[in-house]
């Protein structure tokens, strides 16, 4: 397939033929396709993605942009912050990416957020996050996604336009069999790009639609959990009682699968000791005799 862009200019003329000024620019595409000797040539002009990256109207252009942001806030427990932050996103509309909490007692805890934030609701959703605690850093980037987001949408225009041709060549093509799976191939092809492209849309508009936000509370000090309770003494007899109840009901339990285990094996093992037994009992008059045999003098 050979793909063809055609541009033709005119400056401006004088007098011709009751033409009044001058002739300005001209911008043409022509699509087309030819079928000839079983080889199917395809010639296509397509706009190119730098033409209609961005629309005319510049001012008038809904702007694609990315924000990421990092909030860092020192507290002196987290557990308000666990609480009040899922609230905080329900209330914007967003939602919880991802959540994590380390430490242990001894050590500092830290509960992290990665929040995804509509756009609109993002500044009003920061503001207020900050006062659950005291600011320690909060950062903000972003990044312009317009042009590509317009250049993958014309590309999608133009690789839409091609289906339609091959679709119609397709229907109305009746040659050799090749000529057919080359044109359904190449339809294929075509097809199999717009889904890529199309799915690069849908992420820059997730992307651009909602703010990501990933929230750090960490606690000014190291964690001391509470003391335990101590339990009174009947309390403690109680719990004995159970804990030894509970022994003696597990050590029933291993004697049944003890018992369980070996009964399998019953019939082998009393197949053995009859066998024993049998020997024992052939060869026990020797046995007995031969301590009075190793005795005796052999010249006697």
């Amino acid at each position: 397939m050979a793909v063809a862009k055609r541009t033709e200019m005119a400056g401006q003329g004088m007098g011709m033929g009751g033409m009044s000024g001058g002739m300005g620019g001209m911008m043409g595409s022509r699509k087309g396709m030819m079928v000839a000797d079983g080889a199917v040539a395809t010639t296509v002009a397509v706009l190119q993605p730098s033409d209609a990256a961005v629309p005319p109207n510049a001012s008038g252009i809904s702007r694609k942009v990315v924000y990421d942001s990092t909030l860092e806030l020192l507290v002196d427990s987290v557990e308000p912050a666990s609480k009040r932050v899922p609230e905080l996103v329900e209330d914007a509309r967003g939602y919880i990416s991802e959540q994590t909490m380390t430490g242990s007692p001894g050590a500092q805890r830290t509960e992290r957020w990665k929040l995804r934030i509509p756009v609109e609701r993002f500044d009003s959703f920061v503001e207020a996050v900050k006062p659950m605690g005291e600011l320690a850093q909060f950062n903000r980037t972003s990044q312009d996604v317009t042009a590509e987001f317009y250049d993958v949408e014309a590309r999608i225009k133009n690789k839409k336009v091609e289906e339609q041709t091959l679709n119609k060549i397709l229907q109305e093509r009746s040659g050799k069999l090749d000529d057919v799976l080359k044109i359904e191939i190449e339809l294929s092809r075509v097809r199999g790009e717009i889904e890529q492209l199309q799915g690069r849309i849908r992420v820059l508009e997730n992307l651009s639609s909602l703010a990501t936000l990933t929230l750090n509370v960490r606690e000014r000090d190291k964690f001391a959990p509470a003391a335990p309770v101590v339990a009174d003494f009947p309390t403690q007899i109680a719990r004995t009682w159970h804990a030894s109840v509970l022994s003696l009901t597990d050590l029933g339990k291993s004697l049944v699968l003890f018992a369980v285990s070996w009964a399998i094996w019953t019939p082998f093992l009393a197949l053995l000791a009859v066998l024993a037994w049998i020997v024992l009992r052939r060869i026990g008059p020797t046995l007995r005799k031969l301590p009075h045999t190793l005795a005796t003098p052999r010249g006697e």
